[in-house]
């Protein structure tokens, strides 16, 4: 399987009113269905051509939500990035939209005693203190992070609201409207080639990119991003798998991101890991960890050895992990 920054910006399958995408040469497990964005930088601006230079139509905020009709390949304001998209009323620069969908999800009111893994599958959703929309905000949750749902109950509003928390949390109070999470059952994260042997993975600092392989075979290929630099670098040198978390909460100096998704670290804190706030893979933007988008992340996630059993939030391996090779 081979994923460009095309193909990842797309993935997806699904229309908008009608308009189809263009099909996607992706295996079945990593599908299309995005027609929607969601700005995920602090601002971004929609022009009349996919320019930089193009007159401004209007400034969109952080988690505005936008029609996206097609791509454009144009000259990008970052060299690596070429690809524009075609709103109503202009063009955006993809870099700072996640793709997104907003699916609602029936609610469950019976979760099973060790919970349930889901994801937030609408552009995003507040947690709240209290399963209630008039409590205060815990935290804002946006598209593909992934927590464990702890219990459903019946809010002030006679809605089903979950409790999620991720693993280094489990006792939180943070309550989210049902339908705005997607379970994950124990299938949808069954390993991926649990036979193969000789399983890799290649990561190219100067490239930005990251390849698995099974043998000499690539099975996957992503852009990704890596660590900036200095201190910050992404480490190299051959390193194996050591832990596996399906959600994490990062939270550094000039960042705190929640339910950062399927984690699978190498090196320390340094690991391969969804990204929902930003869209820009290619170039070095990370504290040393390697975002890739989300579906990638989960991909890498089943396919990596050992396996993370269902009912577990973390995994520790004893060296024996899938090699890592970062050049």
């Amino acid at each position: 399987m081979h994923l460009t920054r095309r193909d990842f910006i797309r993935l997806g399958g699904a229309a908008l009113a009608g308009i189809a995408l263009r099909p996607l040469p992706l295996a079945d497990r990593i599908r299309s269905h995005h027609s929607l964005g969601r700005v995920a930088t602090g601002s971004a601006w929609v022009r009349e051509e996919p320019s930089q230079r193009a007159a401004i139509v209007r400034r969109l905020r952080i988690d505005d939500t936008v029609a996206v009709f097609e791509e454009v390949e144009a000259e990008g304001i970052n060299p690596h990035n070429p690809i524009w998209f075609r709103l109503i009323d202009g063009y955006i620069y993809s870099s700072s939209v996640q793709p997104v969908e907003r699916a609602l999800n029936r609610p469950l009111q019976d979760i099973p005693p060790g919970g349930l893994l889901g994801e937030v599958s609408v552009p995003y959703t507040d947690a709240r203190y209290s399963p209630s929309p008039r409590a205060s905000r815990s935290y804002r949750l946006r598209y593909s992070s992934a927590y464990r749902i702890a219990e459903a109950v019946v809010g002030e509003d006679h809605r089903i609201w979950y409790r999620v928390h991720e693993s280094q949390s489990p006792g939180s109070r943070r309550y989210v409207r049902a339908e705005h999470v997607r379970p994950l059952y124990p299938e949808d994260l069954e390993p991926i080639s649990p036979g193969a042997w000789d399983k890799r993975i290649e990561i190219s600092l100067a490239d930005q990119k990251l390849e698995a392989f099974e043998s000499d075979e690539c099975v996957l290929t992503s852009h990704a991003s890596c660590g900036v630099g200095g201190s910050l670098a992404t480490p190299r040198g051959e390193h194996a798998v050591t832990f596996k978390s399906p959600s994490r909460h990062m939270v550094g100096a000039d960042y705190n991101l929640p339910g950062v998704s399927f984690c699978t670290y190498f090196w320390g804190s340094i690991a391969i890991h969804g990204t929902y706030w930003h869209n820009d893979y290619g170039r070095p933007r990370s504290h040393g960890c390697v975002n890739v988008p989300p579906e990638v992340a989960k991909w890498i996630f089943r396919w990596t050895v050992p396996t993370c059993p269902y009912e577990e939030d973390t995994l520790h391996t004893d060296g024996e992990g899938t090699t890592v090779v970062v050049y």
